[in-house]
């Protein structure tokens, strides 16, 4: 089963998870795949953790922690 991506940025898919935490607050993490030479690449835990109050929150900072991270790494490829 192909997993689909919550939203695409530059090339790389990117895909977010959202988790209450202990005391109330929510955190969340992404991953991000694209398209290699020899399939799709995945990179785990690329951005966060981000905390919010809010699930949405938590989301929205995770979303522009990875989206910072994806032009830093197509701004300078290693």
């Amino acid at each position: 089963m192909e997993r689909k991506p919550d939203v695409t940025y530059q090339g790389y898919g990117i895909f977010v998870v959202v988790v209450p935490t202990d005391d109330g607050r929510w955190m969340a993490t992404s991953e991000v795949q694209r398209q290699g030479v020899g399939g799709p690449e995945t990179y785990q835990q690329f951005g966060g953790p981000c905390y919010g109050h809010t699930a949405e929150e938590a989301r929205e900072a995770v979303m522009a922690d990875t989206r910072r991270k994806i032009d830093d790494v197509v701004a300078w490829p290693c």
